[in-house]
């Protein structure tokens, strides 16, 4: 008995040891919260920093690339906010700067060239009374009505080059086809050719006059009125060399174009003839100055169809004619007048087909002027703008 009250003391003993060394172990466990007081405090020092940084990675990768895949909606929203091609940008504005600083003018560019094709067809009539008296003047000697009618067709071709974005030349080659009803008479040989400068001085700008300076240096190569037999030959050109100045101008009224222009052509001296005119010998001749004027508005119905009236006006002085023997006549003074209209029609982008009619108010300008111009393509013979 008394060992096994041994064994059981012995049993309680251990019992209450190991009681002891749970409540040893788990009392730490329990007091932790009060030891380890100051770790919040730690925590929270640190934290703000584990927050900065991966907010900073977090602003980093935004601006950069997206770290994670966006949603759907979110990928729309950033596509529509991406910059597109038509999207204006700091590039594209300082280049349109700069190209507005540019000077821009209405002639060609340089080293363009354009190549026209020109038909002109006009009628003239002119019924004129023949009649010479006696040396007393006591009665008629001659009296009789003298008709002029003719047809004339010019082809032209007409090549604009620009020289500088201000300056451009042209070429003018013209072929004549002449028939006198009244004569029954035919020709066809070259026309006068001409070649001419258009200047712009001043670049345009908007809401502004445009002014354009030109000049003409017109030829003789044609068939001279002054060297054939009137009786069975016919003229195509005017028979002296001659000097054109003069400016245009215009200005945009949107949708209205309002132009106008003058000039001054001055003719060159002819000596040297030898043609009978009703039986004097014609030896020199002395043309005169003219001054044309001319005022118009075109307007533009629609993309594709545009037109244009206008009325034109020419001076001419009097014409000196020296006659063998020092006989020397002068005309009178003479005006031409006549008005314009044409229509432009675009058959493609970059091509304007021009139908123009002209009606003569004077005696000595055509009853009816036909003309139909036609741009032709060059591009594949020089380099055009």
């Amino acid at each position: 008995m008394k060992d096994w009250g041994k064994a059981l003391s012995a049993l309680v003993w251990l019992s209450a040891h190991m009681v002891w060394a749970d409540d040893t172990t788990t009392s730490p466990a329990t007091a932790a919260p009060a030891s380890a007081a100051p770790a919040p405090a730690t925590t929270t020092t640190t934290a703000p920093a584990t927050d900065s940084s991966s907010a900073a990675a977090s602003t980093s990768s935004s601006d950069s690339s997206p770290a994670t895949a966006p949603a759907s909606g979110d990928k729309k929203a950033e596509a529509a906010l991406k910059q597109q091609a038509s999207d204006a940008s700091s590039e594209k504005n300082l280049a349109q700067v700069f190209d507005a600083s540019q000077p821009t003018y209405s002639l060609l560019r340089k080293g363009g060239a354009t190549l026209y094709y020109t038909f002109d067809y006009t009628y003239y009539y002119n019924a004129a009374i023949d009649i010479a008296l006696t040396p007393n003047s006591s009665s008629i000697s001659r009296f009789r009505i003298e008709e002029d009618a003719q047809d004339t067709v010019t082809n032209s071709l007409s090549l604009d080059y620009g020289v500088w974005d201000n300056l451009t030349f042209n070429t003018l080659l013209p072929m004549v086809a002449k028939y006198d009803s009244t004569n029954n008479l035919t020709t066809m040989a070259l026309g006068d050719a001409s070649f001419s400068a258009r200047w712009q001085p001043v670049p345009e700008e908007r809401g502004a006059m445009s002014t354009t300076l030109f000049g003409v240096f017109s030829t003789a190569s044609g068939v001279s009125p002054y060297n054939i037999n009137l009786n069975t030959d016919l003229s195509t050109g005017k028979g002296y060399y001659s000097l054109t100045g003069g400016a245009s101008f215009s200005k945009v009224l949107d949708p209205v174009v309002v132009f106008g222009s003058f000039s001054d052509t001055l003719g060159l001296n002819v000596t040297g003839l030898n043609q009978n005119r009703a039986g004097q010998l014609l030896t020199a001749f002395q043309p005169g100055a003219t001054f044309s004027g001319s005022a118009g508005l075109g307007y533009s119905l629609n993309y594709d169809i545009s037109i244009t009236a206008s009325y034109q006006m020419g001076y001419t002085l009097a014409t000196t004619y020296d006659f063998a023997g020092g006989t020397t006549v002068r005309t009178p003074d003479m005006v031409a007048a006549s008005i314009n209209f044409s229509v432009g029609f675009r058959t493609t982008p970059t091509q304007i087909i021009n139908i123009g009619f002209a009606y003569g108010l004077t005696q000595d300008t055509p009853n009816i002027d036909l003309t139909v111009t036609v741009p032709m393509d060059i591009s594949g013979m020089m380099k055009t703008h």
